[in-house]
């Protein structure tokens, strides 16, 4: 996993199997289904990317 930066999260939800995600004080939605959680952070994290994320300080909590 990369480093986040401070007040980054991405967030999959096991029911809807959809990730959420706070970037830069915005909240997006990604509608799923993923396979699984490894496969929806992986969508929030090139979401993020596609935001201009590139790399911070901190490390997220396991969520």
């Amino acid at each position: 996993m990369d480093d986040y930066e401070d007040g980054m999260s991405v967030s999959f939800d096991v029911v809807s199997k959809s990730v959420f995600i706070e970037f830069r004080n915005k909240l997006h939605y990604l509608i799923g289904p993923y396979s699984g959680r490894r496969d929806g952070i992986a969508a929030g994290e090139q979401k993020c990317r596609d935001l201009g994320w590139r790399s911070g300080r901190r490390r997220l909590r396991e969520t």
